[in-house]
C-alpha cells in the first residue's frame, strides 16, 4: 500500500506544500521562508515545472473573489478563467493562476479557519469542506421555495 504525502492530522496549504527543492551537492539550500504564501506557487512552478511565470503585480478589477475549499485535505481554489486548481494559502488570501497567468483575485476564506479544518478532519479519510456561500458547493441546501398564500385563508 502506498503512503500518502499528505498528513492525516492536518490540512495542507501553500506554506506546507510548495517547498523549495533539495539543495544540489555543494550548493546552499534555497530559502523560501520570507516569500508570501500566495506567491509560493510561482516559485514552485519555476523549480518543479520549469515554468517562468512572473508573480502578478496587479489585481483583477471588480472581481468578486474565488472561494477556497478543502479538497482531500488541501486548501484549494479553482481559477474561474481556465479551470486550473492550485493549493492556496488561507493566511495570504490572494489567488493568481500559474496556468493562465492572470492577475491576483481575492480569495474568500472562512471566518473561522480552524473550525473549517476541524470539520474536514472529522470526516476521516475523505477530508472535504466547502464554504457555505460558495455557489459551486455540491451539497448546498436548495433555497426554500416561495410560500404561496392559502387561497382559503382571508388575507389582511
Amino acid at each position: 500500500m502506498a503512503a500518502t504525502a499528505l498528513p492525516a492530522n492536518a490540512i495542507v496549504q501553500a506554506e506546507t506544500y510548495y517547498l523549495p527543492p533539495p539543495p544540489r551537492r555543494g550548493q546552499p539550500a534555497q530559502d523560501w521562508s520570507q516569500a508570501p504564501g500566495a506567491e509560493l506557487v510561482y516559485r514552485w512552478a519555476e523549480t518543479r515545472l520549469s515554468r517562468r511565470v512572473p508573480v502578478p503585480a496587479n489585481t483583477v478589477p471588480d472581481h468578486p473573489g474565488l472561494y477556497a475549499r478543502i479538497d482531500d485535505g488541501r486548501w484549494l481554489a479553482e481559477c474561474d478563467a481556465c479551470g486550473a486548481a492550485w493549493i492556496v494559502s488561507v493566511r495570504d488570501p490572494r489567488f493568481g493562476c500559474v496556468e493562465c497567468r492572470r492577475d491576483w483575485v481575492p480569495l474568500i476564506v472562512p471566518d473561522d479557519i480552524a473550525a473549517a479544518e476541524a470539520e474536514a478532519l472529522a470526516l476521516g479519510a475523505s477530508r472535504f469542506w466547502w464554504h457555505p456561500n460558495d455557489p459551486r458547493h455540491p451539497h448546498a441546501p436548495e433555497p426554500a421555495p416561495p410560500v404561496e398564500p392559502d387561497p382559503e385563508v382571508p388575507q389582511p
